[in-house]
């Protein structure tokens, strides 16, 4: 039952960037809220990948449960911009990926901090938001 959340956060993701784009021209803020919005998104996946994890013995490292949660969000990024490409109107970006790998990894960051298992997670976290 775990993995029911970010299968279906995957999912979401997928429908979502399978809309076709709209006629409207990229501005600055429109292009930042774009890219915050790939933030938020990416790291309610990774965390939600995290937490699915959860269930892990005590004794699993949670360095690789941390790295393995980013990473699949990371390369979920990647496949989802590429699956972009293929939509009409909508283009494969590079600058969306580097969102989507911060997003991830400033939920990593936070949720190592808040449950004790990181020292760094302040400047980790603060890291990935810049």
């Amino acid at each position: 039952m775990r993995w029911s959340v970010p299968v279906f956060g995957m999912c979401l993701i997928w429908w979502s960037s399978s809309l076709a784009a709209g006629d409207e021209q990229p501005v600055v803020l429109g292009s930042l809220a774009h890219n915050c919005m790939h933030v938020v998104a990416y790291a309610l996946l990774a965390a939600s990948i995290w937490l699915a994890w959860s269930g892990c013995p005590a004794t699993a490292r949670q360095r690789l449960r941390s790295r393995a949660a980013w990473s699949l969000a990371a390369c979920y990024g990647v496949v989802d911009e590429l699956h972009q490409s293929f939509v009409p109107g909508r283009v494969c970006s590079i600058a969306d990926v580097i969102s989507d790998c911060a997003g991830a990894a400033l939920a990593v960051a936070l949720l190592r901090g808040a449950l004790g298992l990181s020292s760094r997670w302040r400047r980790d976290a603060l890291c990935c938001a810049l």
